[in-house]
């Protein structure tokens, strides 16, 4: 079977995992690099012996060899690439978050056709960890599952970046902050352990940008979330809610957690730091109390699979990639919901 020919438009900091990844692949192969600056594209080109390098995307999309494309960009700028890469018969693997709104997947959609598109917040998916997690669930071990829990919020370091990236926390580049930075993966992790049964209808939440003490922790003129918080009522009576904090005053506190009639269960994502690295199955005992469990200790575990493999073997088989279009736009109008809550100062349906 010849492998999925790839090329990488966007040669920053996330382009060498996704070369990395495809270095080490049987089934796909990068034959192509793009970046608006001329000095990155030629050095991730030297670096991992790929035959041709362009400046732009226009010239990457126009190169016959190449079946499918990885967008390395910041979302503002990656969107228009994705129509123009599915209008020009590419499969796309996006980096997270998938868009800065769900009309923006609605028309990815629209131009997908016969396509592969899949999405990166799927990353930590492949991790041991939530397979046991999602196991475990399958199993009914929990009962009825009531509430979900995300929580991830980390104190500032000593010392700001020299220079932090303007895309970080602006709307325009990134659609936002710490929400789709990071909590695309909470959200996608947390769908994926309960096999997309979790359905939010109704959102309440509000979103601060960095306190004015920690301001040189970010870009001038960032404009968007360091910290939100939001409580999600979704339907079958479960409550999910999300938290996520950079650069806070906070003490580092992480857990993702699932709580059901019968038992509950805690995981990190990953191999985040947190309380344990191990999936743990919680029940009480008549006569003993609390009795915890250990499902699975994620401390030495290596993911089972990733995010380009996973797009590759969706091409050649004709499958779904881990996280496709139709999951990314539930992930997508959760956070849309978070966002038109927080301006609004009440509860918005999803």
């Amino acid at each position: 079977m010849e492998p999925v020919r790839l090329g990488v438009i966007g040669c920053g900091v996330i382009s060498a995992s996704h070369l990395e990844l495809a270095a080490r692949s049987p089934i796909a192969e990068v034959v192509a690099v793009a970046d608006l600056i001329e000095e990155r594209a030629a050095e991730r080109a030297s670096h991992y012996n790929i035959s041709s390098r362009y400046n732009s995307d226009e010239e990457l999309l126009a190169d016959e060899r190449v079946d499918a494309v990885i967008l390395a960009m910041p979302t503002g700028d990656r969107t228009p690439v994705a129509y123009k890469a599915l209008q020009g018969g590419k499969h796309v693997l996006l980096e997270k978050p998938v868009a800065a709104s769900a009309a923006e997947v609605e028309r990815m959609m629209a131009l997908q056709g016969h396509r592969v598109v899949g999405c990166c917040s799927s990353r930590y998916t492949f991790h041991p960890c939530a397979e046991a997690a999602a196991a475990r669930i399958r199993s009914g071990a929990l009962g009825r599952v009531r509430a979900a829990r995300i929580r991830a919020v980390k104190p500032a370091p000593p010392e700001p970046l020299v220079e932090p990236p303007a895309w970080r926390q602006s709307m325009a580049q990134n659609g936002g902050g710490i929400l789709v930075n990071w909590s695309s993966y909470d959200l996608n992790y947390m769908m994926h352990i309960l096999d997309w049964q979790l359905r939010p209808r109704a959102v309440l939440a509000g979103w601060w940008p960095v306190a004015e003490q920690m301001s040189d922790y970010v870009a001038p003129g960032s404009d968007a979330d360091s910290h939100y918080s939001a409580l999600m009522l979704c339907e079958d009576d479960i409550v999910l809610t999300m938290e996520r904090g950079e650069f806070t005053s906070g003490e580092q506190d992480q857990a993702w957690e699932v709580i059901g009639t019968d038992a509950s269960l805690y995981m990190p994502m990953g191999q985040q730091v947190g309380r344990t690295k191990e999936v743990v199955l919680s029940r009480i005992v008549r006569g003993k109390g609390l009795v915890c469990e250990t499902v699975s200790d994620c401390a030495e575990m290596r993911p089972t699979g990733n995010v380009v493999d996973d797009f590759a073997r969706a091409i050649l088989e004709g499958g779904r990639p881990r996280t496709d279009l139709e999951h990314a736009l539930v992930l997508q109008k959760v956070t849309d919901a978070i966002y038109a809550s927080a301006a609004a100062g009440a509860s918005v349906e999803v």
